[in-house]
């Protein structure tokens, strides 16, 4: 009895244990990479360098963490995403002369059912999307 208690205790503490999401951040992989050309259409890039990064969002304050992202700055949560609304980030930033206003804003789809939540990420004419958990 002693030795089954003992494979059974092996076997639990040895075998994979289930992943449960983090409650307070993102964990987000690109997948796509596109910008909208002149003429209106939406050009999807291929080989970008940005398809597979990884980066990370802080759910209490918008912060991003990683390569794809990491110079936004000040973020303003516009909705915390429900079972209803998806999570709303916007930035915005000045030029250097102070003569222009950048926007950016991510949209996590935290409705959708499952772990893993698409994403729409949004600066000027440039646009990735992918899949956070």
């Amino acid at each position: 009895m002693k030795y089954l208690l003992t494979l059974v205790s092996a076997a639990l503490l040895l075998g994979p244990l289930p992943v449960y999401a983090d409650p307070f951040i993102y964990q987000c992989q690109v997948m796509s990479d596109a910008f909208i050309k002149a003429d209106g259409s939406l050009d999807v890039l291929q080989d970008s360098p940005r398809i597979g990064q990884k980066f990370t969002v802080m759910k209490k304050t918008g912060d991003v963490i990683g390569d794809v992202m990491d110079s936004l700055k000040n973020p303003k949560i516009l909705s915390a995403g429900s079972e209803k609304n998806s999570y709303k980030v916007l930035w915005q930033q000045k030029s250097s002369d102070k003569s222009r206003l950048y926007v950016d804003y991510l949209n996590i789809d935290e409705f959708v059912k499952g772990m893993q939540k698409p994403f729409g990420f949004f600066s000027g004419s440039l646009l990735l999307t992918g899949i956070c958990e």
